[in-house]
């Protein structure tokens, strides 16, 4: 038995350092396709609580791709592939969920091919850095199936329901440029600069008042789904619960002193 918190990890591989949970998709022969055992593994990544403390989760691929998707060649071998599509979307779905409600912001660096399951998992990140080489594809029509992963949820809130349409049913593929022109990436990054990038993104978030994060992408994501009126209030009460937190008193504190701001407290 092992106390390490990141053993027995085979397709990813997991760090922590400075308040920052690194994710790295560890199939680069397989362009970091999702298969079982990958979806298995983000969840466990995420329940993690040594990921649910950190200040950013930041997600990367290993090799030239990103994210292909699904592993088709999983999906050939399967016995009953509709079961086994359950299953893996089961593992997959429970961890995005934990992504999206943990307070740290996530960042993903995605490079090369960003394709089906590869694309919800850029759809999801609250900071999307790509490389000037990267191509986004919906890529499900092509294989006779349906969106999964958070971008048929996702995909039209970044890039309106047309755009969405046009990537998921006419096969629309994205280059960098586009994806930034059309929302769905925070920035196009020159080629061979992406994770250095990405990691100084990364810590400029961990460094930041992680609660007063958390609550922000909350807010953020729920105003879809709700009234004015009834966000106008959710942002009264979270503005006035963020104001009696160290973090908030540093904040203040620090910008009335012209320094920076030293936030510590963890949601």
């Amino acid at each position: 038995m092992t106390d390490d918190p990141a053993a027995g990890f085979r397709r990813i591989r997991i760090t922590w350092d400075s308040g920052i949970t690194r994710l790295h998709l560890d199939r680069p022969e397989r362009r970091n396709a999702i298969d079982l055992r990958l979806a298995q593994e983000l969840l466990r990544a995420a329940l993690l609580e040594r990921t649910a403390s950190s200040g950013c989760i930041l997600l990367t691929g290993a090799g030239d791709h990103f994210c292909v998707g699904g592993d088709l060649k999983a999906f050939e071998s399967a016995d009953d592939l509709p079961s086994h599509l359950m299953e893996v979307t089961s593992y997959l779905h429970a961890a995005l969920s934990r992504f999206a409600a943990m307070p740290a912001p996530l960042v993903v660096a995605a490079q090369g091919h960003v394709a089906g399951a590869g694309l919800g998992l850029a759809c999801l990140a609250d900071v999307l850095l790509t490389d000037e080489h990267a191509t986004f594809r919906s890529a499900y029509g092509a294989l006779g199936l349906t969106p999964d992963a958070s971008t048929s949820h996702l995909l039209p809130r970044l890039v309106g329901l047309r755009r969405a349409q046009h990537m998921t049913l006419l096969g629309h593929v994205l280059s960098a440029g586009e994806a930034q022109t059309w929302g769905l990436s925070t920035e196009t990054v020159p080629a061979g600069n992406l994770h250095e990038r990405a990691l100084e993104v990364a810590g400029e978030l961990a460094a930041g008042p992680t609660g007063a994060y958390g609550q922000t992408k909350r807010l953020l994501r729920s105003s879809f789904a709700r009234s004015l009126a009834d966000h106008l209030e959710d942002e009264s009460v979270t503005l006035s619960a963020a104001a009696g937190t160290a973090d908030a008193l540093e904040g203040i504190s620090a910008f009335s002193a012209r320094r920076s701001a030293r936030f510590g407290a963890r949601a």
